[in-house]
């Protein structure tokens, strides 16, 4: 999200009509446009693919397997509820989604994730003291007869 808000804020400051790329014309009809090459957009895309693999993996990976055998699918349905959530917030800035607010819009989606990336790594940076006993985990306390 920084490079898409890095990216954003240049398009707006080498386009003719600054934070109104979107809507900019001229007389004849033809949309001024900013001179950066598109492609320099894809290295966002391609950052937030591998962190949608990297979060996605990890996550389904660790919530299956260190959750007790009877637990798993509820573990899961909260991973997925969790996803939900997020989504949803992401939908809650969609109006932010416009000229000149874009540049807005990916700053708030990088601080959001840089404050639950420190949060979450708060939360489980104990974790890994406790990954034999966490893979150790056969059922709940509570058996089915």
């Amino acid at each position: 999200m920084i490079w898409a808000a890095i990216v954003q804020y240049y398009i707006y400051k080498t386009n003719p009509c600054g934070h109104y790329a979107a809507t900019c014309k001229d007389a004849k009809k033809n949309p001024l446009v900013s001179p950066l090459n598109v492609w320099i957009q894809s290295g966002s895309y391609v950052l937030i693919a591998f962190s949608e693999i990297f979060a996605s993996i990890t996550g389904l990976e660790y919530a299956f397997t260190k959750a007790p055998t009877n637990m798993r699918s509820l573990v899961m349905s909260v991973f997925f509820f969790m996803s939900a959530a997020s989504a949803a917030i992401g939908e809650a800035f969609v109006s932010l989604s416009l000229d000149p607010l874009l540049v807005w819009n990916y700053a708030i989606s990088a601080i959001l994730a840089a404050v639950g990336g420190i949060l979450f790594w708060i939360a489980v940076r104990k974790l890994d003291s406790e990954e034999d006993k966490l893979n150790n985990l056969t059922s709940g306390h509570f058996e089915s007869k």
